[in-house]
């Protein structure tokens, strides 16, 4: 699965899923990242306490 990692709001959303009441569309391109390393999503989450999106868990 891909992942849209916001590194602003320090949230991971499911491309898939994402949507536009996730919001990652204000962030800035820069500061957006894809992946679909899910060992790198929950190394963010578990290190650097980043979340996944209530949006599109």
């Amino acid at each position: 699965m891909k992942f849209i990692i916001d590194h602003s709001m320090q949230l991971i959303h499911r491309t898939p899923y994402a949507g536009d009441l996730c919001n990652f569309q204000e962030t800035p391109l820069l500061q957006r990242e894809g992946s679909h390393d899910e060992s790198y999503i929950n190394k963010l989450i578990k290190e650097k306490k980043y979340e996944r999106c209530d949006y599109c868990k």
